[in-house]
């Protein structure tokens, strides 16, 4: 196995008398594809804010590369090289396409605040490889002829594609997906599938997937962790996951077949 890029060791947190995780262990290697799944209120997009920063775990610790994310502040948890996606859409929607692909990127760009004002060589050099950087970026995602279109006027699939775009644009270790086929019919969830994984190999990044559509889910991770009222009560592969008994009951249900045997 190659080494671990996350880790959560005993992660949990409290809201006042509610455990929303208890006592969470996770360790992601290096380059693997894992999905976090359970029913809704199981805590999957808590465990999604308690790694990107958004809430402090009142138990147990974070790791990334083995370096603790405990307290850190989500802009910093992002410069350390965690991009993530939301369950509802988050872009911005007065900008075009390729504007919102920028403020992704906009953390490892080398000019200052006073380069900008003065409009120094820098700064327009910078400004110039950030462009070309962007229009590969969305050109690699077929979105490179919408470049200058407003990023509301695309159809949901399209939106969700330049989520994912712009996420990577931070150029992150660790990619955070959360509920990525929400919203899609068959055939858009088959294809977001394919460039889930694509994306993985293209861009060498690790990734964490929460998401309800068990064929989504089935077909491409390597590994599946479970959660129920917070707790964890699987992990394995897909084939181990869609028969465990304890999975069947809390969350698939009769029909565990979801996804190829």
């Amino acid at each position: 196995m190659s080494e671990a890029l996350l880790e959560l060791r005993k992660t949990g947190i409290r809201f006042g008398g509610l455990r929303a995780v208890s006592d969470l262990d996770l360790v992601l290697p290096v380059g693997v594809l894992h999905g976090l799944i359970g029913p809704n209120g199981a805590g999957k997009t808590t465990v999604f804010n308690l790694v990107t920063g958004i809430y402090e775990p009142t138990e147990g610790d974070i790791l990334l590369a083995g370096r603790s994310l405990k307290g850190v502040a989500p802009a910093k948890v992002a410069a350390a090289g965690i991009g993530r996606t939301f369950q509802n859409i988050r872009l911005f929607a007065g900008l075009s396409v390729i504007e919102n692909v920028k403020v992704g990127m906009h953390r490892h760009l080398e000019s200052t605040l006073l380069d900008a004002v003065l409009r120094t060589p820098r700064y327009r050099r910078v400004e110039v490889e950030a462009e070309e950087q962007c229009r590969t970026l969305l050109e690699t995602f077929g979105l490179l002829a919408l470049a200058e279109q407003p990023a509301d006027s695309l159809a949901y699939g399209l939106r969700r594609r330049l989520e994912i775009a712009r996420a990577l644009a931070t150029k992150p270790r660790l990619l955070l997906l959360d509920e990525p086929a929400a919203g899609m019919n068959p055939s858009e969830a088959d294809d977001l599938m394919h460039l889930i994984r694509w994306v993985r190999d293209t861009f060498e990044v690790t990734i964490l997937l929460i998401e309800h559509h068990m064929p989504v889910v089935m077909g491409i991770c390597e590994r599946i962790t479970v959660l129920d009222h917070g707790a964890l009560i699987a992990e394995g592969s897909p084939d181990e996951i869609r028969r465990d008994p304890k999975v069947i009951e809390a969350y698939l249900g009769a029909d565990v077949h979801a996804g190829p045997a």
